[in-house]
């Protein structure tokens, strides 16, 4: 499906900063060029698994979330090759704040890039709740890079609060958050394609 990373699959097994973000051009160009406005038109539909789930939650109100999950085929001498998560994005809100997340995996399914947005959220007591953009850059498991941004704002510029490979304390737990949850998410895709595309026999 996804052929454009065909030529990229090489470098997977030892990620660096500059293939993860060409993986991720490459990615996102390819999510923008789908749509769900011609379902039958192979060409220009997007083949993904989109969930959506609603909830009135108790003192913060209505929640709704959305995930998207991106595949792409094994290289299988098989009519239909199984499929492995290559991208997913999530977002949704509470209390009226919208976050927004974008996992992107490896083909053995380690997580090789994370991208949180993250509004009004405190890293360290008595510090004022800001806005964060966090980018996690990893290889075979292990973080190589974060970047994380911050503003008091919508209308300021934001501001680098770190940029490296030994992360602050303070972020660290916020970090193995984000992997769990992209852990999840692939194992949410494992179950929707054994009830959607079981071609693996």
């Amino acid at each position: 499906m996804l052929g454009l990373f065909v030529c990229l699959q090489a470098g997977w097994a030892q990620n660096t900063v500059e293939s993860i973000r060409k993986r991720y051009s490459s990615m996102k160009e390819y999510i923008s060029t789908k749509n769900e406005d011609n379902p039958n038109d192979g060409a220009t539909w997007g083949e993904y698994y989109h969930l959506e789930a609603r909830i009135f939650l108790p003192a913060s109100g209505g929640h709704k979330e959305n995930i998207y999950m991106y595949w792409d085929e094994r290289e299988e001498e098989k009519i239909y090759p199984s499929h492995y998560i290559t991208f997913a994005t999530t977002k949704y809100n509470y209390s009226a704040m919208d976050y927004y997340e974008e996992f992107m995996y490896d083909k053995d399914g380690k997580v090789a890039f994370i991208y949180a947005y993250t509004p009004y959220h405190s890293f360290m007591d008595n510090q004022k709740d800001m806005q964060y953009e966090m980018r996690f850059y990893f290889s075979r498991g292990k973080l190589i890079k974060a970047m994380i941004k911050k503003r008091p704002d919508e209308q300021s510029p934001y501001t680098e609060e770190f940029n490296g490979a030994a992360l602050k304390s303070q972020y660290a737990p916020f970090m193995q958050e984000m992997i769990d949850k992209a852990e999840k998410i692939r194992q949410m895709f494992i179950a929707i394609e054994k009830e959607t595309y079981d071609y693996s026999e």
